[in-house]
């Protein structure tokens, strides 16, 4: 099952959201589900869930964007968003009410249909970065949404998303079959606990050029960043993102 949360946030006067808030109301979430559940999410692997303060519409209304992609593991968060209307923010002392939240709930079968054979082949993607994003590697960080980081970042999570194996090295495959069309990004500071971390925010165009199969597989691990995030520390407020799809129409 894939729940996509978003939550409006009522601030106390003279007290306003930013997105580099993650961390803190990562902090709080875990408060809200207890010890046992925290301590179960901080020695998994992968996390099996997203989290993130973002903007939202002309009049930037505070939104808590909550990406959970594997049911079970996150009981323990669904059930404490149904009982809370208020989040206390311990490190800032003070209170947020919580509004009525939008809640979009998939079936995995039901959201890898989107992209199915019988539907639009994809021909590319547009994909928005709401919150700073970045990657690593080799010790070092990535600024820059190369396709195959993007790829791999959805793979590394798709056993938690899915509870199968994808096959090995498709981020690969997809990352020699796309191409970055267009990009409107900028460098920007995340602020964690006393430290930052540098990355991007803004939006990049993809177009893809393999066969309708490869298409297929590339929107389908690209939309799927809608729960899972892309890039590091998704789950304190990083890597969030919205993901358009383009499509042509198959030809009979």
């Amino acid at each position: 099952m894939l729940i996509l949360f978003e939550i409006p946030l009522f601030f106390p006067a003279d007290h306003k959201a930013n997105p580099n808030m993650g961390s803190v109301f990562h902090g709080a979430l875990m408060e809200l589900v207890g010890k046992d559940a925290a301590e179960m999410y901080h020695n998994r692997q992968v996390r099996p869930y997203s989290q993130s303060i973002i903007y939202r519409g002309k009049t930037r209304a505070s939104i808590w964007r909550l990406g959970l992609f594997s049911e079970s593991d996150c009981n323990p968060i669904l059930q404490a968003l149904q009982k809370t209307k208020t989040i206390y923010l311990r490190q800032q002392k003070y209170t947020v009410s919580l509004g009525k939240p939008s809640i979009r709930t998939y079936t995995l079968d039901e959201w890898l249909g989107t992209h199915g054979a019988d539907g639009a082949v994809p021909q590319g993607a547009i994909v928005h970065f709401y919150t700073t994003t970045s990657f690593k590697r080799q010790g070092s960080y990535v600024l820059f949404p190369e396709p195959r980081l993007l790829y791999q970042s959805v793979v590394l999570r798709w056993n938690t998303l899915s509870g199968k194996t994808i096959e090995s090295g498709l981020e690969d495959v997809l990352d020699y079959y796309t191409i970055i069309h267009s990009y409107r990004l900028q460098t920007e500071l995340f602020h964690l606990e006393g430290r930052s971390v540098t990355g991007f925010s803004g939006q990049v165009e993809l177009r893809f050029t393999g066969n309708d199969t490869a298409c297929r597989y590339a929107a389908i691990l690209l939309s799927c960043a809608e729960f899972t995030g892309f890039g590091i520390k998704t789950a304190l407020g990083m890597g969030a993102a919205h993901v358009e799809i383009k499509t042509k129409k198959v030809l009979k």
